[in-house]
């Protein structure tokens, strides 16, 4: 395994590293998503009964990977958390747990690190981008996972206090996949429509930060 990204719920893969998942494939790397939960916490608009969203989160992630072929993909089952703007409770939390009430997850990442041993592992930087608890705690259990075994690297907002290292920006043919692969999480196509709203321009160029390195340079860092 070349190239792991490891995140908290299905979706986040293809917004935080869609493009970097399909270039490295092309470029003749093995690469694989981790989730560590199956997203419980999200919408359904309707399409399904919300006892079996994780289920059919579950399928949609396996579309999606397809589209971005990856070699491995598994989806751990620990809690998920609802996001502080959906109205959960003070600490942001849907029936009182999420990822970050569960260290334990760093084990079962570290489980899979020894078993892929993957050169990179791509995950959110230590603010989770957005301030998710569950995209916070996913980048803790990552960093703490990989220690000794492979190279974090972070995808990042353009203007967010990790500087870009990296930038990718995609051709049309990854682009056109990318689409494609976020269009498969159909309950959450509120959160899809959102970001196509408020980031365009980080659907056809991901920027990312590699600890340790200088300026910003327009290509892979594999």
């Amino acid at each position: 395994m070349d190239l792991l990204v490891v995140v908290a719920h299905p979706d986040d893969e293809t917004f935080g590293a869609g493009g970097a998942l399909l270039l490295a494939k092309e470029a003749g790397l093995r690469t694989g998503i981790l989730t560590l939960t199956r997203g419980e916490a999200g919408r359904t608009l309707g399409l399904c009964p919300p006892e079996v969203l994780p289920e059919v989160r579950l399928s949609e992630l396996k579309r999606a990977a397809e589209i971005l072929r990856v070699d491995f993909l598994e989806a751990l089952a620990f809690p998920n958390a609802l996001p502080p703007e959906r109205g959960a409770g003070p600490r942001g939390k849907a029936s009182g747990e999420g990822l970050s009430d569960h260290p334990e997850a760093v084990l079962a990442v570290r489980d899979r690190l020894l078993a892929l041993r993957p050169r990179y592992v791509l995950t959110f930087p230590p603010d989770g981008i957005n301030g998710h608890p569950d995209h916070v705690a996913a980048s803790r259990y990552a960093k703490e996972a990989a220690e000794g075994l492979a190279q974090v690297v972070y995808f990042v907002r353009p203007q967010g206090p990790l500087p870009t290292t990296h930038r990718l920006r995609l051709p049309e043919w990854a682009l056109a996949r990318k689409l494609r692969a976020l269009a498969q999480h159909r309950t959450q196509a509120l959160s899809v429509l959102d970001f196509m709203e408020r980031y365009p321009e980080r659907l056809w160029t991901e920027t990312f930060h590699l600890p340790g390195a200088n300026g910003v340079k327009e290509a892979p860092w594999w």
